[in-house]
C-alpha cells in the first residue's frame, strides 16, 4: 500500500513539474557563497544549509549556479573577481551570501572566515564591502539581485576594540542601501535588526524564498513581499525581510507565468528547458508545508512515502518525528529520533526533537542530556537553550535555566525568550529584573499578551 502511494504521489508530482517547469531564454547566471567556519568566532550552523537550499532553486529556475564555501578574504575577493566577468555575459546575474556581515558608519560589509576584526579600525580592512557586490553584477543587462542573509548577531563586535571615531561606530545588523539602476538587495532582515537563525535546517527567510522562488508567474516585487509576509508570520513579527532599490516597468519572474515551448533567440538554438526538480524533493517539501500547516495526517503519509524511496532521507525522518511530537506521540517521536541518531549522530536536531520527546514524557534529565549534545554539535542555536532552560525550570533548577536563556539571548533577541527570562526572574524572587525582561519583551512584540499582562501586573506591584 505505502508503495502504491509513493508511486501515486511521485508520478502526480513528476507530472505536474513537467507541465510547469521554465522553459528560459535569458542568460542566468547565479554565486551562492555560504560563510560558517570563521577562524576567530563561534561556527555558524545554518549557512552551508541555506546556501545549498537556494542553489537547487536557483538551478531549477534555470541559473548556472557556482558555489562556494568558506572563503577567506582573498578568495572571496577572487570569487566575485571571476564572477564580474560570467555577469558581463549574461541577462540577469544573481549573488546570494550567508554568513556574517557588519555595518560602520552607515556602509556594509560581509566577514570572510579568516577575518580578525580586533578593533574598529581593522573593518575595512578585514571585511569586504557590499559595494564590490553591487559592482559585481552590473555587467548583466536585465536583472542584478544581491541577496543576504549576512544579519546575523556579530560576535565579532563585543569584543571589538574601538578607537572612538565616530564615523567607525558599528551598528546592529546591516544599513539601509539604495543601488542604482536596475538593481535589487534584498536582506534577509531588515536594516539595524537581526535575522533568525533556524534549528540547524534552513533559515526561515531560506525557506520561504525558495517556497516562492520556483511558482509559476509569481513575479519578483510580488515574490519578495510574499517572503516578507511569511517571515513575520513564523517569527511571530521578529523579522522583517526587506527589498532596496527599484526596477523598471518589465515584470521578471523566475519562472514566466505559463509553460511555454523552448524560446528561440533569432538566429540562435532554442534554449534549453532546464531540468525539474527531483519528484523526492518535491514531495518532501510538501510534507513540510503540510506540517507546518497542521496538516498532520497528509504530512507523515508524504514523509513516509518519502522514505519508502529513500530510507536513508534524514529530513523526512526528523519531519515524521516532528509529526509525532506535534501529535504528543512520546514513544514514537523517541524511537524515529532514536534511529536518526543512530544513523547521523551529529544530527543536532535530532537530539533536540529527542529531548523534547522525553521532556513530554517527563524524563526531564535525559532532556536535558540531549539539549546538551545538541548544544555541544551546534553551540549557536538559541533554541536549543531555551529547550534546556525549559527543561532545568521543570526540575527547579533554576539559577541554570536563566544561564541558558541569558545565553540564548546573546545569540538571538526574541520577545518569548525575554518572557521565559522574566518568569525565571520571578520565580526566583528578582522582581526588578522580571519586570526589564517583560518590558523588553513587549517592545520586541507589542502584541504579546503574555508579556503586556505579566509587566502590568509587576508594574501595579503584583
Amino acid at each position: 500500500m505505502l508503495a502504491r502511494l509513493a508511486g501515486w504521489l511521485l508520478g502526480g508530482l513528476f507530472a505536474l513539474v513537467l507541465m510547469t517547469g521554465p522553459a528560459l531564454a535569458d542568460t542566468r547566471v547565479a554565486l551562492v557563497i555560504a560563510n560558517s567556519a570563521y577562524q576567530h568566532a563561534p561556527r555558524l550552523p545554518n549557512p552551508p544549509n541555506d546556501a545549498r537550499s537556494i542553489a537547487a532553486a536557483l538551478r531549477q529556475v534555470g541559473f548556472q549556479t557556482t558555489e562556494k564555501n568558506d572563503l577567506s578574504k582573498s578568495d572571496l575577493e577572487q570569487a566575485l573577481k571571476v564572477f564580474a566577468q560570467s555577469a558581463r555575459g549574461a541577462d540577469v546575474a544573481v549573488i546570494y551570501y550567508a554568513g556574517h556581515g557588519m555595518e560602520q558608519g552607515g556602509l556594509n560589509y560581509l566577514v570572510p572566515i579568516d577575518a580578525t576584526l580586533a578593533s574598529d579600525q581593522d573593518v575595512a580592512f578585514d571585511a569586504i564591502p557590499l559595494d564590490l557586490l553591487l559592482r559585481t553584477v552590473e555587467g548583466a543587462s536585465r536583472l542584478k539581485l544581491v541577496i543576504l542573509d549576512a544579519c546575523r548577531n556579530n560576535p565579532f563586535t563585543t569584543a571589538m576594540q574601538r578607537s572612538g571615531g565616530g564615523t567607525r561606530a558599528i551598528g546592529r545588523g546591516l544599513a539601509r542601501v539604495e543601488p542604482d539602476g536596475d538593481v535589487l538587495v534584498a536582506y534577509a532582515a531588515r536594516e539595524g535588526s537581526t535575522a533568525d537563525d533556524g534549528d540547524g535546517g534552513d533559515s526561515p527567510f531560506t525557506k520561504a524564498l525558495t517556497e516562492r522562488m520556483v511558482i509559476p508567474g509569481l513575479e519578483i516585487r510580488l515574490l519578495f513581499g510574499q517572503v516578507r509576509d511569511q517571515v513575520l508570520k513564523v517569527t511571530d513579527r521578529r523579522q522583517e525581510p526587506a527589498i532596496y532599490g527599484s526596477l523598471g516597468g518589465d515584470p521578471f519572474y523566475f519562472v514566466p507565468p505559463a509553460a511555454a515551448a523552448p524560446a528561440r533567440r533569432a538566429g540562435g538554438p532554442a534554449a534549453a528547458v532546464m531540468p525539474p526538480a527531483s519528484p523526492l524533493a518535491q514531495l518532501r517539501d510538501a510534507a513540510l508545508a503540510d506540517r507546518q500547516a497542521g496538516n498532520l495526517d497528509k504530512a507523515i503519509a508524504e514523509y513516509q512515502a518519502v522514505l519508502a524511496q529513500d530510507p536513508g532521507d534524514t529530513e523526512s525522518r526528523l519531519g515524521v518525528a516532528l509529526v509525532h511530537v506535534s501529535r504528543s506521540e512520546w514513544d514514537a517521536a523517541i524511537a524515529d529520533t532514536d534511529a536518526l541518531i543512530k544513523l547521523r549522530p551529529e544530527h543536532a536536531p535530532a537530539w533536540h526533537t529527542r529531548g523534547r520527546a522525553k521532556a513530554g514524557k517527563g524524563d526531564y534529565t535525559g532532556a536535558i542530556a540531549d539539549a546538551t549534545q545538541a548544544i555541544k554539535l551546534t553551540p549557536k542555536v538559541d533554541n536549543f537553550y531555551v529547550a534546556r532552560a525549559r527543561y532545568y525550570r521543570a526540575l527547579n533548577q533554576l539559577d541554570l535555566a536563566v544561564t541558558d536563556v541569558t545565553t540564548a539571548l546573546g545569540i538571538s533577541e526574541d520577545a518569548d525568550s525575554y518572557y521565559l527570562r522574566g518568569q525565571l526572574r520571578e520565580d526566583t524572587g528578582d522582581k526588578p529584573g522580571a519586570l526589564a525582561d517583560y518590558d523588553k519583551a513587549v517592545m520586541l512584540a507589542p502584541k504579546n499578551q503574555r508579556a503586556v499582562a505579566a509587566k502590568a501586573r509587576l508594574a501595579r506591584g503584583g
